[in-house]
């Protein structure tokens, strides 16, 4: 669905998932009076708006004239964290997260405003990712840029304030090359990955960094706590992924293509993943940016981004194996182009839901107006077949299977009618049994006769 805005700009779009299913997506908009502010909505399950948030679905926040939102994440509690960087004047920018109430209201207990911003001492920091520690407190990484560009990351205590446990005050930069932190994880045992790109004299590769809870590099990843990762040409790692065994996937582009690198937990190159740890894929003959990744629970690697056609962008999904192969299951060759819009559309935000259908959020646009949006896909081919029907058209008993072309998980399929399948004359589900890896059996009130259909939605 598209998200209409009252403004006339939008710009960046990342979405999250909160516990209850409620989609909430984070970008940015140009507004007539102020330049740019943050821009937060909230969609039901079904994608129409909630307007138990802030009314409408839709909230603002401003922090002055330029502020550009590239990061949200939802705390246990269910309140929600946003994050980027703000303009303090035409020669300096600060790092800036906001917490919002469950409501949409500013959470003034977080810093006494609901709002934070942090110098570097830089002339302009930038805020490109967040996450969340187990503690709550909040990790956000960037770029400072000085003389040269140096990979920044900050940690917040839950009120707002910098936590002094951390490299002493809270932020910690890094300096490979001239480097931007674009992607950041907390593994398990609370050490900090960051990833983006370090551009030595024009030789622009992938990196990854990791620190200890306290802040320092960790010298048991590849020695000193850096790796750096040519993979083909210009690289920019964009979006971190972590396997369940600990391995890290990190994806974005490679001068026209999009790029997937996987690395073993102590820096090295997973070479089970195609060979030699990286992949790269041309989508469609174009300029291909690759901007998040996350992973299925059956392996399954997903990668959105756009295409740039020169005049106007595609949006693309992309799935691969777990070997890095791709999944030529997913529309035929492992590639969806989905074309919204008659002139931009470019995917920048990735989720999962538990049901295992794929959600992404994208920014799409006309020749003059961009407009945020949400595009919902099922992860696999289902097919359905009637085992049992009701024996006339009176209210009767009747069960089904549904068939994954992989391993099904029978508890993510939904009772709810035309969610995940639907059936000629269904009144109810009573009951999903798992009956083998990839078969589930369905229990259900029809008024279906002997031969009607069950179909897959």
């Amino acid at each position: 669905m598209i998200i209409p805005s009252p403004f006339s700009d939008i710009d960046g779009s990342v979405v999250t998932l909160q516990s209850d299913g409620k989609l909430l997506v984070a970008s940015y908009v140009t507004t007539s009076l102020n330049g740019l502010d943050f821009y937060v909505t909230r969609h039901n399950t079904d994608g129409s708006l909630d307007t138990t948030f802030d009314g409408d679905g839709k909230v603002t926040t401003d922090f002055g004239t330029m502020d550009h939102l590239r990061a949200i994440a939802v705390q246990p509690d269910g309140r929600i964290v946003v994050a980027g960087n703000i303009r303090i004047n035409s020669s300096d920018t600060d790092v800036a997260v906001v917490r919002y109430n469950t409501d949409g209201s500013l959470d003034t207990t977080f810093d006494g405003d609901g709002k934070v911003t942090t110098d570097f001492g830089g002339s302009f920091d930038t805020g490109y990712a967040m996450a969340l520690q187990n503690d709550g407190k909040i990790l956000v990484t960037g770029t400072r840029t000085a003389a040269a560009k140096d990979l920044l990351v900050v940690r917040y205590n839950t009120d707002g304030s910098l936590d002094t446990t951390f490299d002493s005050d809270g932020r910690v930069t890094t300096d490979i090359a001239d480097d931007s932190g674009r992607a950041i994880a907390v593994q398990q045992d609370g050490r900090i990955l960051v990833g983006g790109r370090a551009d030595a004299g024009g030789v622009i590769d992938f990196i990854l960094v990791r620190y200890n809870s306290d802040g320092s590099l960790d010298t048991t990843f590849d020695g000193d706590g850096k790796v750096t990762a040519d993979i083909n040409g210009s690289d920019l790692g964009r979006a971190i992924s972590l396997l369940p065994d600990g391995r890290i996937l990190l994806a974005g582009d490679s001068t026209s293509d999009v790029s997937i690198a996987r690395f073993n937990t102590d820096g090295s190159l997973d070479t089970t993943f195609d060979g030699d740890g990286k992949v790269t894929t041309d989508v469609d003959s174009s300029t291909d940016y690759g901007h998040s990744v996350t992973v299925q629970r059956d392996g399954k690697v997903l990668v959105s981004g756009y295409s740039s056609r020169g005049v106007g962008a595609d949006a693309f999904l992309l799935r691969y194996h777990a070997d890095g192969t791709p999944d030529s299951t997913f529309d035929g060759d492992g590639k969806v182009i989905t074309d919204i819009s008659d002139y931009v559309d470019s995917f920048s935000g990735l989720a999962l839901q538990t049901n295992g259908k794929i959600v992404v959020s994208g920014v799409f646009s006309d020749s003059t107006t961009g407009y945020s949006g949400i595009i919902r896909y099922n992860a696999a081919p289902l097919s359905a077949t009637l085992a049992a029907t009701s024996p006339s058209s009176n209210l009767g008993l009747v069960t089904f299977t549904v068939t994954g072309t992989g391993t099904l998980d029978c508890t993510t399929l939904s009772k709810t009618a035309g969610v995940d399948f639907d059936l000629t004359g269904l009144v109810a589900i009573t009951e999903i049994a798992q009956t083998s890896t990839n078969v589930c059996t369905i229990s259900a009130t029809s008024t279906a006769t002997a031969g009607g259909s069950a179909v897959t939605a």
